[in-house]
């Protein structure tokens, strides 16, 4: 019996290293960076339409400080909520990019957003006016 229980206990203490030493991206519940994870996705999928040249609904998707902002019609997200982010909303109903734009955003783009707004702090700046 003590063997097994220090077998178990060795096998928890190798695995936890093991988890320990793993860099951030590869952790199952490592936090999006917006420069590292968010910002790529953007550059390829929706800068040419809302970046430095143009800003279709006067929307820029460079910045944190920009998609709190919004565009036009309110903020592209909602931090906390990405159920209640226009963006998401936007992408999940193939509204943006325009569909006659590829390449589109695709099911792990938007799984990575959403746990990207999901895990932001709500802070009295971020919500609603």
């Amino acid at each position: 019996m003590r063997l097994s229980l220090q077998a178990v206990l060795g096998a928890l203490l190798f695995g936890g290293l093991v988890a320990g030493n793993l860099p951030a991206a590869d952790k199952p519940d490592a936090v999006s960076d917006f420069e590292r994870d968010v910002l790529p996705i953007f550059e390829v999928k929706c800068l040419r339409c809302h970046g430095a040249k143009k800003r279709d609904a006067k929307l820029d998707m460079r910045t944190m400080d920009a998609l709190l902002k919004g565009g036009v019609t309110s903020p592209a997200i909602r931090p906390g909520n990405a159920q209640k982010s226009l963006l998401i909303e936007l992408l999940h109903y193939n509204e943006m990019p325009p569909k006659k734009e590829i390449p589109r955003v695709t099911k792990e783009e938007l799984a990575l957003l959403r746990k990207w707004i999901n895990a932001m702090p709500v802070t009295p700046a971020a919500l609603p006016k």
